[in-house]
């Protein structure tokens, strides 16, 4: 038993295995999932921690503290001194977790899990494969007393029955699908539902879920069971706003409320005069929204409950083929095919394009900001080359080159900006060597050598193509660089490289106008932001970034030359060598290598929030050596690339299909007629 007291609170540490030994000697048969025997009377509780994972309890019992109605219980992490853990601490944060919404209960409740990994039954044919979160859940449900008596929970041989389908013809099991529909119709009976109504036993399901959210078989993502995450419905609604860009657009597994503020806060009111007509359907009219509260609050209390066609759950109702009712497979995982996003015919430009807006240098937040002001304010004005409007914002230096993400850009209307696609003009670079003269950092960390030795070579659009080409294989040259440092598990190290700190302001221009088809504006004003939504951004940013990285080199037939040499390579692998002593790793590591391991149990999103929740005020000096041998592995890179100026690959002036950047799009975009 685990007492606490007022004098002594977490002061006494067990080791799990003290802890077992004490569990079992007191006489209860050990569960599977998860014992919590509380005795609110005399404060005292039973609880089993995760084997081998100690410390890992208390980095993500500090996460947990970021929730709502379980932050203001308890602000401390769980101490942890040589793989013991305060069980005081973290038995205190398990029992609170009785009086706190059932959602934030469930990530509790990863805390434990079964003491010998689990196993389960499946059809034969059947997929076997499950992750390790299915597994424990699987385990919490049978023994959950909600779903006591349900007919054939366990085979012979002692795993879950966990599926019943209709079709079994034969075995011991073949009535376990008509004896579990007896048990649901009894169980909606009990809880008030007509059997013989429409969707009957699906509402049921829905009904007595002791959580209200579920992980993934195949990935082990947790999802909610409520209809919350964007349909293929309201995914076109946003893309015919006109104002987002295609990297606006939600993920399939981000939630409306997430999807609600995130575009609020980038496009303000705009967003609440269209949020009427996203969310309005063939039953349900949606009131006009003063506020952004006013919209989740809606939201949360009037629409969700509906299960509108413009949302889906996070995992369908399938009783009782399945022994909870619903599908084994999230919305993440329900199609393998079905990379993340609704809009599938740019996914692997957008990958592409994530890489490269994430990875370079700039503040992203004023550049977001003036991106969406163009396309709300400004569309209207004439192209820069002369051309009727509408008009999108480009760069005049193209992040996919490696230049800055900044606040600047050129309004192009769709023909010119199609036809420029990733290449720079003279015109273009002449305005980037203004820019610098004003001490404006118009280029990225790892792109800055090649541009300096290049740019003044460049006198005319064959040029300015030539050093197109030039820093885009300078581009790909940098991301074999990041992958292997990913690779090799330095996934906080890369986490400076992402700017993170723009996440803390907002950005808004005084006197925005057009000067000579650029944007203009008199003063930019910071505003701080509140530290939720700043942790919020910081976390999307970076789970969106590694994602992107990670996917990066997946993709075929890229026609990408590494620019390598001897001294570069020398100098990544000394910078690698650093980054493996002993003592360099920060707190945000061990989160940002399960979030990135795909073995766990609480949501992707929930520990990417815990490790920019720790992120630290200093990052080790190994860091700093390490990132400028990097630094100089592409100054080597530069050197390489320069003295290749008038190598065939970047002279040729005709657009090469084959080429990935200046190819079919391009060769479409010069054929139209002005």
């Amino acid at each position: 038993m685990i007492r606490e007291t007022e004098d002594s609170p977490c002061r006494r540490f067990k080791s799990v295995s003290d802890h077992r030994n004490e569990y079992e000697e007191s006489g209860r048969q050990v569960r599977p999932f998860l014992h919590l025997n509380w005795d609110f009377a005399d404060s005292r509780s039973d609880v089993r921690l995760r084997p081998a994972t100690a410390a890992n309890a208390a980095v993500r019992l500090n996460q947990r503290n970021n929730l709502t109605g379980f932050h203001a219980h308890r602000r401390g992490t769980a101490e942890v001194r040589e793989g013991k853990v305060a069980i005081e601490t973290v038995a205190t944060a398990l029992r609170t977790a009785c009086s706190v919404p059932e959602w934030h209960r469930a990530s509790l409740a990863t805390l434990v899990r079964p003491a010998d990994g689990g196993r389960m039954a499946t059809r034969k044919g059947g997929d076997t494969t499950a992750s390790t979160a299915f597994v424990e859940y699987t385990r919490f449900i049978v023994n959950h007393p909600v779903y006591e008596g349900m007919p054939d929970a366990w085979n012979e041989n002692g795993a879950v029955q966990w599926e019943a389908p209709s079709n079994r013809g034969s075995g011991k099991h073949k009535d376990t699908h008509q004896k579990r529909r007896a048990w649901w119709r009894d169980k909606a009976l009990a809880v008030g539902i007509d059997p013989t109504a429409d969707q009957w036993i699906s509402r049921t399901a829905k009904s007595i879920h002791p959580t209200g959210e579920k992980p993934c078989k195949r990935c082990g993502r947790v999802m909610s069971l409520r209809y919350v995450y964007p349909s293929g419905h309201l995914a076109r609604r946003l893309g015919n706003l006109g104002y987002l860009e295609e990297s606006d657009l939600p993920e399939k597994t981000e939630d409306v409320y997430s999807i609600v503020e995130r575009l609020h806060a980038k496009f303000g009111n705009q967003f609440l005069a269209d949020a009427t007509r996203l969310f309005t359907t063939a039953g349900i009219r949606a009131p006009r929204f003063p506020t952004v509260d006013a919209i989740l609050s809606w939201l949360k209390d009037d629409y969700v409950p509906q299960e509108p066609s413009t949302l889906s759950p996070g995992a369908m109702s399938n009783a009782p083929d399945r022994f909870e009712g619903f599908h084994s497979f999230n919305l993440c995982c329900r199609s393998k095919a079905d990379s993340g996003r609704h809009s599938g015919n740019l996914r692997s430009y957008v990958t592409d394009r994530r890489v490269f807006e994430y990875w370079v240098d700039g503040d992203w937040v004023a550049a977001d900001r003036m991106m969406g002001l163009v396309r709300t304010k400004l569309a209207d004005e004439p192209c820069a080359n002369g051309h009727d409007g509408p008009c999108s914002a480009d760069h005049i230096g193209p992040i996919s080159l490696g230049f800055s993400h900044r606040p600047e850009f050129q309004l192009l209307c769709g023909h010119c900006n199609g036809a420029k696609n990733n290449r720079m003009t003279m015109r273009d670079v002449q305005r980037l060597i203004a820019a610098e003269a004003q001490g404006e950092d118009v280029v990225s960390w790892h792109s800055r050598a090649l541009w300096e030795r290049c740019k003044d070579r460049v006198g005319d659009d064959e040029t300015a193509l030539r050093l197109s080409k030039l820093m885009r294989d300078n581009r790909h040259t940098l991301m074999d660089i990041l992958q292997r440092v990913y690779a090799a598990g330095h996934y906080s190290f890369l986490v400076p490289l992402l700017n993170l700190e723009y996440a803390e302001w907002d950005v808004t221009f005084e006197g925005l106008h057009v000067s000579e088809g650029y944007t203009a504006y008199s003063e930019m004003v910071r505003i701080p932001r509140t530290t939720t939504y700043a942790r919020e951004q910081k976390a999307r940013r970076c789970r969106i970034a590694f994602g992107a990285l990670e996917a990066y080199w997946v993709k075929a037939n890229r026609n990408a030359y590494v620019a390598w040499s001897d001294e570069a390579e020398a100098r990544v692998l000394a910078a690698l060598e650093i980054l493996n002593r002993d003592g360099t790793e920060v707190p945000m590591q061990a989160i940002l290598a399960r979030a990135l391991s795909g073995d766990f149990t609480e949501s992707v999103d929930t520990l990417f929030r815990g490790a920019v929740a720790v992120l630290p005020s200093e990052w080790p000096p190994e860091y700093e050596e390490a990132f400028v041998l990097l630094r100089s592995a592409m100054d080597d890179v530069a050197e390489t690339l320069s003295r290749m100026w008038d190598d065939e690959r970047y002279v040729r002036t005709i657009y090469d299909a084959s080429d990935e950047d200046f190819g079919l799009a391009a060769i479409a975009a010069e054929s139209m007629p002005r």
